[in-house]
């Protein structure tokens, strides 16, 4: 007798054959999917969060230092570091590494999260650089310090505040627990602090430093005499009610802050000035007022900074709920030699809720008269 062996068909077993197994599979894929765009999401939204507002803080920090330097014979200042603040980080100074393209970083105190998601943070236990002692500057692998491992001994590290302008030279570099003891030196002494592996999208209890020596302390002098002559203080012919209801506050601004550019014909002692720090605050605070005054439908408000343009004009934004800027606002200065002549900021927007609702490209154009800037053109196009 010949005996048989049934081979069942695995295919009738399988959850890919089976309804509930396809449906929980189904599930599965979409519950993984929705996870990886959202892990994604978060990378971004942590890349453009270090990216914008650190950007902000820097200028803030170069504004501050401008501002002091422009009085300097006033001794009512004080160069004391600000205390930490999780909920508004406050730059304390900028730092460069020129070998690794870093280019005044803020330096904030504290290493909490929201510190060093949006700046160079400073460990408050630790000196202040320049001080005698070590001081410990820390910063995620991912942004500000990324590069850091290319280092050689020699390289220099710079941080400066309003007061000084402090020079480091690399010495060594050193990976280590996340639970090791630094020692303090009996000298001013500099340690940049980082994950280790650079470039890991997670925490790790490692560390990468980089050690460095002060070399030179010099008094910040920036170029006060090649500042803007003609232009330097700008006027906004915003009227109080107008600055009041607005809140224009700086850097923290209603909108992303990109990238400051020139045009016309600006000489090199202007470029290398306190000339472009000068005029990017009331410029953009001059265009945020024009906008503002549109979206509240105030006629008024609006023939202040744009006497000449028709309120017509901002017929799409007018009663608008919410504006949201779909790129960023890149002001660029018109400058021949060391004057400021105006100014041009184009973009796009989209408007939610009031006359017009959808997306616009918008350019906003100013003139300086008698050192006040005047919007002259106002225009909108519809686009996607």
């Amino acid at each position: 007798m010949t005996e048989q062996i049934i081979i069942s068909n695995p295919a009738k077993h399988s959850i890919f054959t089976n309804r509930w197994g396809r449906i929980t599979l189904w599930f599965l894929v979409v519950a993984l999917v929705a996870t990886s765009l959202g892990i994604v999401g978060h990378i971004a939204y942590f890349y453009y969060r270090s990216d914008h507002v650190g950007h902000l803080l820097s200028l803030k920090e170069q504004l501050q230092i401008s501002q002091i330097q422009k009085n300097s014979g006033n001794k009512n200042y004080s160069c004391t570091p600000p205390a930490e603040n999780d909920a508004n980080p406050i730059p304390a100074g900028l730092l460069s590494i020129p070998s690794i393209g870093l280019n005044q970083a803020p330096v904030v105190p504290g290493t909490q999260g929201p510190e060093l998601n949006v700046a160079i943070g400073h460990v408050t236990t630790s000196v202040w650089p320049g001080q005698i002692g070590t001081s410990v500057l820390s910063a995620h692998d991912v942004t500000w310090f990324s590069h850091t491992p290319s280092l050689n001994p020699g390289d220099t590290i710079e941080y400066e505040t309003a007061c000084f302008i402090y020079k480091f030279s690399v010495t060594s570099h050193e990976i280590v627990s996340s639970q090791s003891t630094i020692t303090n030196t009996n000298y001013p002494s500099l340690i940049l602090d980082t994950c280790w592996p650079i470039n890991a999208l997670y925490l790790t209890n490692t560390r990468y430093l980089t050690f460095s020596k002060l070399i030179s302390e010099v008094p910040n002098a920036l170029p006060i005499t090649t500042k803007l002559q003609s232009g330097a203080t700008l006027n906004i012919p915003a009227s109080p009610a107008l600055a009041s209801a607005a809140k224009f506050t700086f850097p923290y601004l209603p909108f992303p802050l990109g990238v400051l550019s020139f045009g016309g014909n600006p000489s090199t002692t202007w470029e290398q000035s306190t000339g472009p720090t000068d005029a990017e605050v009331p410029t953009v605070e001059d265009f945020y007022d024009a906008i503002y005054s549109a979206q509240h439908n105030n006629p008024t408000w609006f023939s202040q900074v744009a006497p000449t343009v028709p309120f017509k004009n901002t017929g799409v934004i007018q009663n608008s709920t919410e504006i949201k800027y779909v790129s960023d606002v890149n002001p660029t200065l018109i400058v021949q030699n060391t004057t400021l002549v105006g100014y041009s900021i184009s973009g796009y927007m989209l408007v939610i809720g009031g006359n017009a609702p959808g997306k616009y490209s918008y350019t906003v154009t100013a003139t300086v008269t008698n050192k006040t800037l005047y919007i002259n053109s106002f225009q909108f196009g519809s686009y996607g």
